[in-house]
């Protein structure tokens, strides 16, 4: 048996049984804000239910005592009594295992890009989606792949359910507006709940990966899992990946999320090409309306003076920061650049609703710039 190496911070604490059990230990234990990150080295030899048994069994412990916490777990594969060949550098404490498990490149894909979010409800999907057809704008061939299990979005905001086919022992994805789309939700009853774990969920993003016909495309766009539970680590830990995007809103809350989330990205050697700002800005569209009943107001010549402020703040404000406008400081902060801000229109709201992606929309080039953006800062990165 290899020798207790734990890190504890917090006093959180464990029964030794649940420590070392054999072939089975835990390597190290973080606490950053409420969240707990636990490392575990496990024996190739155990089966994905053992280790997922073991999984839970951490998982309770910590949540019996501290029923707030967020729990992630990294598992290191060990063989017998050697070293871990994995690697966990996470929270300012470096393992003692060598390298991470070699990753795979996704068959037939020149480059594959992660569109993340580290909190829901910020507008990660329409991000991916709206980023892959500006992809496609720019003469890419392109494929999105919605990996977000628990909450597909894409197949609403696309506006189809074609299931893929399945040619030979390869899932062939159906292409919908120029794209090929692949989504759990394409294969599912999108009236019932989807209440998998452990190795049904491995075997699920495994399948969405592996054997999938994804040849002959430029560019995998990766709709990824709000957050950064296990699903999420497991993905970043097994597939080859030229960068990530992280998508925030300006709110403090969103933008404290991000700068938590972004050390979740290093101890897997996944870059991060930099942050998009959505809901950043309103154009309030009635502007031009307040203006106009202004002209039409008698008023007292000492009331003039205030009117005309009033005229000059609604005609030099063409956009609003309802959010908060604190996105930039952040990027300063974890040294990472604002690729584009994306303003907040309520067309599209509609688009999504409709199933009308944004960027087909002939009507909204300001908005479609922004997708641009993103689309020639990805292809820059590509280049380079």
């Amino acid at each position: 048996m290899q020798e207790k190496s734990l890190h504890i911070t917090n006093a959180i604490l464990f029964d030794e049984d649940m420590l070392l059990q054999g072939d089975r230990e835990v390597r190290d234990i973080t606490v950053r804000d409420n969240t707990v990150t636990v490392t575990i080295a496990v024996s190739r030899e155990n089966t994905i239910t053992a280790r997922v048994a073991m999984e839970d069994a951490i998982r309770e412990g910590i949540q019996s005592e501290f029923p707030d916490a967020e729990v992630r777990i990294i598992s290191l594969a060990i063989d017998g009594e050697d070293e871990p060949v994995g690697n966990c550098e996470h929270g300012g404490h470096k393992g003692s295992a060598k390298e991470l498990p070699p990753k795979k490149p996704v068959p037939g894909v020149k480059h594959v890009w992660l569109v993340c979010s580290c909190k829901g409800g910020v507008g990660k999907s329409t991000v991916a989606l709206n980023t892959a057809l500006a992809l496609k704008a720019a003469g890419r061939s392109v494929a999105l792949l919605d990996l977000d299990l628990y909450g597909p979005s894409i197949p609403a905001l696309v506006g189809s359910d074609l299931p893929p086919i399945v040619v030979g022992n390869l899932i062939v994805p159906p292409e919908i507006h120029g794209l090929s789309v692949l989504s759990i939700g394409f294969m599912t009853d999108k009236t019932q709940p989807l209440m998998w774990r452990g190795p049904m969920l491995s075997g699920v993003i495994s399948q969405l990966l592996w054997e999938v016909d994804w040849s002959g495309h430029d560019d995998l766009v990766i709709d990824m899992p709000p957050g950064t539970g296990d699903t999420y680590l497991s993905i970043l830990q097994s597939i080859e990946v030229d960068a990530a995007i992280l998508v925030t809103t300006p709110s403090e809350l969103a933008l404290s999320d991000v700068k938590r989330g972004v050390g979740v990205f290093e101890p897997y050697n996944v870059p991060i090409a930099g942050i998009v700002e959505n809901m950043a800005t309103y154009n309030w569209d009635g502007r031009e309306a307040v203006l106009k009943l202004l002209d039409t107001l008698k008023i007292d010549s000492e009331d003039q003076a205030t009117l005309d402020r009033i005229k000059k703040i609604l005609d030099t404000t063409r956009s609003i920061r309802i959010f908060g406008n604190h996105t930039k400081d952040m990027c300063s902060e974890v040294k990472l650049p604002l690729i584009t801000s994306i303003p907040l229109d309520i067309a599209l709201q509609n688009d999504n609703d409709a199933g009308t992606p944004y960027m087909l929309n002939p009507k909204k080039a300001e908005i479609q710039k922004s997708f641009t953006d993103i689309a020639d800062f990805l292809i820059k990165r590509a280049n380079d």
